[in-house]
This record gives C-alpha cells, sequence and structure tokens, in this order.
C-alpha cells in the first residue's frame, strides 16, 4: 500500500471527507453507517490510484492510466438534480414504453421520466434509497458482499458515499419479461460533479432477467461519475446485462462491475464504452458454482485524446467453469486504449474452458493500444486460450472495394464497421442490438473525419 503524505491526502480529499460527513448526519439503518465508516477508511488509506504515488503490484495495474487530474479536482459532492428534456433524453432510450426504466439525474431520481411497472409479489425493481428503507435486510445481506471495497479505493469511495441507484432483487423461479433500463444521466452545473451511482442486482434460483445500464453525459464540462455494480445470479438463473457509456466529452468515468455465479448459471455481458475523456472499466466474474458460463464481451470506439482502459478478471474457483471473452477497439485521433485481461483457473478448477482474445484497430497514426492478456492456471485438466492482436485496415480490401465503386473514405468506413459488428450482431436484445448498431455507423464515420 503506497505510503501518503497526510497533509496532502487531506487537501486533495477534502470534498469527499466532507460528502461524509454529510451523510453522517442523515438518518439511516446501523449496519450502512457501519458500512460507510470501513469504507471511508479504507479510501483514506488507499487514495485514488495516482501512478506516481503506487507500489508494485498495484502500480502495474495502473501504469497506463494515471487519476492525477480525477483525483486533484475539487468537487460538488451533494446530488443537485436536474431536467432533461424528453426528446433529448429519448436520443439515448432503448426499447419500448413497456420496459421498466428508471432515471437517474446529476445524482437524483427524476420520476417523470422513469416507469416502474407492478411486479409480481417478492420480485422488486426500485430505487435503491428505497429499498434500504423498504427492504433493509435484503440490501444488507448483498451490498458490498461481491465489490470488494477493501481491494480498490475506488470501490470504497462508492460504498462510502453513493446515496441512490438501482435494486433489482428476483425471487426463485421468476423471469421479467420486459427489460430494465437504469440510466444515470449528467448535465451541466455550476461545479464539477462527483457522482456514486450504485446498481445492485440479486436474483434466486430459476430466474431470467434483461439489464441496460446507461452513462449519458449532455455536457462537455468534466465532471466524475464512479460507479459500482453488483450482480449475483444463483444457480440456474440467466441474466443478459449491457453497460453503454456515452459520457460527456470532458468526464472521468470510473466504473466497477462484478458478478458472482452459483452453478448452472449464465451471465453475458457487453460492455460499449463511446464517451468521456478518461474511461477506466474493472470487469470481474467469480465462477464459483459448477457449469456456470460467463460470456463477457467489449467494444470501445475512441477518437481525439480520449483514454479507455478496460481491466477484467475471470476467477475460476470450482471445476467444469467456461468463460468466453471477446474485446474489440477501434482508435482514432491520438486516442489511447488499454487492455489487460487476466483469467485466473484455480487447483480445484479441472475442466475448465477459458478463452480470451483482445482484437485492435489502428485507423490513425497517432493512436496508441497497450494490450496484455494473462492465464493464471494451477489446474492440469483445462483449455484455456488467450490473444491479443493490432492492426490496421487491409490496403488490399480497400483496393478491392474501391474497384467495385466505392470512394477511399466509404472503403474504409465499410471495412472498419465489419471490423465491430460481429460483436453486436451477437446482442440477444433486439431493440439495443438496433440502437447500437446504428450508433456503430455514426461514430465510425465520426471516427473517420476526427
Amino acid at each position: 500500500m503506497p505510503e501518503r503524505l497526510p497533509d496532502l491526502q487531506q487537501v486533495r480529499y477534502k470534498d469527499f471527507d466532507e460528502a461524509f460527513d454529510r451523510l453522517k448526519t442523515k438518518q439511516s439503518p446501523l449496519w450502512l453507517s457501519n458500512l460507510r465508516t470501513k469504507a471511508m477508511k479504507e479510501f483514506r488509506q488507499i487514495g485514488m490510484p495516482i501512478v506516481r504515488e503506487l507500489s508494485f503490484p498495484l502500480k502495474e495495474d495502473w501504469i497506463y492510466t494515471d487519476l492525477k487530474k480525477i483525483g486533484e479536482s475539487s468537487y460538488q459532492t451533494n446530488p443537485i438534480g436536474g431536467q432533461v428534456d424528453g426528446n433529448t433524453l429519448g436520443s439515448f432510450e432503448f426499447g419500448d414504453n413497456d420496459w421498466h426504466r428508471l432515471v437517474i439525474i446529476n445524482g437524483v431520481y427524476s420520476p417523470e421520466n422513469s416507469k416502474l411497472t407492478k411486479l409480481p409479489r417478492g420480485t422488486i425493481i426500485s430505487r435503491l434509497s428505497d429499498a434500504i428503507v423498504e427492504n433493509p435486510e435484503l440490501v444488507h445481506q448483498h451490498l458490498g458482499q461481491y465489490a470488494d471495497y477493501r481491494q480498490s479505493g475506488l470501490t470504497a469511495l462508492n460504498t462510502a458515499l453513493f446515496e441512490d441507484g438501482l435494486f433489482v432483487y428476483l425471487p426463485d423461479g421468476e423471469i421479467v419479461e420486459n427489460p430494465i433500463h437504469v440510466h444515470y444521466v449528467t448535465t451541466e452545473s455550476e461545479k464539477s460533479l462527483a457522482l456514486q451511482p450504485r446498481t445492485l442486482v440479486v436474483t434466486g434460483k430459476s430466474t431470467n432477467l434483461r439489464l441496460v445500464e446507461s452513462y449519458s453525459g449532455m455536457t462537455e464540462s468534466f465532471y466524475l461519475t464512479n460507479a459500482v455494480t453488483e450482480i449475483s445470479v444463483e444457480s440456474e438463473g440467466s441474466i443478459d446485462h449491457y453497460r453503454i457509456n456515452r459520457e460527456g466529452a470532458g468526464a472521468g468515468h470510473l466504473s466497477t462491475t462484478q458478478f458472482h455465479l452459483e452453478s448452472n448459471s449464465h451471465i453475458s455481458s457487453f460492455n460499449m464504452t463511446l464517451g468521456g475523456e478518461l474511461t477506466r472499466n474493472d470487469t470481474n466474474a467469480r465462477l464459483a458454482g459448477e457449469r456456470s458460463v460467463v460470456r463477457m464481451n467489449g467494444l470501445y470506439l475512441i477518437s481525439g485524446s480520449q483514454h479507455v482502459d478496460n481491466h477484467t478478471a475471470i476467477d475460476h474457483v470450482v471445476p467444469n467453469c467456461n468463460s468466453y471473452e471477446v474485446y474489440k477497439g477501434i482508435l482514432g485521433g491520438r486516442s489511447r486504449g488499454v487492455f489487460n485481461g487476466k483469467v485466473f483457473v484455480h487447483q480445484d478448477a479441472q475442466e475448465t474452458d477459458a478463452k480470451q482474445l483482445n482484437k485492435n484497430l489502428i485507423i490513425s497514426s497517432g493512436a496508441t493500444i497497450h494490450t496484455k492478456p494473462q492465464l493464471e492456471i494451477y489446474a492440469d485438466q483445462v483449455k484455456c486460450t488467450h490473444g491479443a492482436t493490432v492492426g490496421q485496415l487491409n490496403e488490399d480490401q480497400i483496393f478491392y472495394l474501391r474497384t467495385r465503386g466505392l470512394s477511399y473514405d466509404m472503403a474504409c468506413q465499410l471495412l472498419t464497421y465489419g471490423f465491430a459488428a460481429d460483436l453486436i450482431s451477437r446482442l440477444q436484445l433486439d431493440a439495443v442490438r438496433s440502437s447500437l448498431d446504428s450508433l456503430l455507423e455514426l461514430t465510425i464515420k465520426d471516427l473517420a473525419v476526427a
């Protein structure tokens, strides 16, 4: 753990300390107050991962991504709410009117833009703040049990300071037919906002749901989103999870997503990053029950001076589990990408099947990618593969398309689209697949111009 000068730390995290003191004055269950206190203590010890202050091994995880600007900025930490025009918000939405929707604007729940339909008895889709009051024992049982705040300063900060988010609970055997969309929106403010969204999803045995998690910025000014998502699925359960980052151009977006899978359960996750000045996604899965399967796919399209860092970790704890991971990046301008994927196979995790692949397409001379797929295997009977590629568009393919009447720019755009479209085509939710396919086409055109 890095040593820090107490006076520097006190000044640097003054806004977060004040937010914590404000939350202490609010009435909350004893267990939640204790959890916040423990998490804040951990954050004060660990702090933000600013590279020059880190020591091995933590420094290795952050060597290409420095949070100096985020760690030393001043913030408005009180949720301030706000209004968003319906048409503007609609352009960021997915699906039809029958979806369950929860919209949080600048940290405050927006009832006029949300729709939480009545559900069968025992099934809960609600604001996390409401669930803490109405179902405290249930939230207490799961909150903070999967994303470990003792190992991450960013997770600790969110755990200490979150005020709202989404809570989903499905009892055994329940299926939520209509998808759920939680939409975290940030708009212009006088001072840079620091938002701590929290999403908690817990499902029982033989359950099924589809969840879309969106982060949208409607300002180009600097602000911070530090999000934590915990998703636990019991035996025979299935979750389809989509995470879409369309933050504002000046945003810092930090996220931790933790999946927990019991026996015969399935999680399919797709993470798409388009926005933000600096993005760090930590996506982790723990396969704790036999014959569980996780699919983790991701797509990042960046240009200008954007920086995107995807760190993934898949933990095979027990035998007979499968994990499949494909991340693709398209980088233009002077952008910088990072991919670090780790697969851990424990000694008891025999008959593991794990496949990991990272592919990157560089479409400008100024873009950079750092990629490091990793396998750490302590079992004998396994099938594990990993790989990474970095390349540019094939000139022969461009020439071929030009002989068929396409311009040079159109040929490049078509090949770039083809590189990424196979990930979009795999998505099971029609409304999301259609919307993201259109968004992919528009983004590729912008990348080519940038």
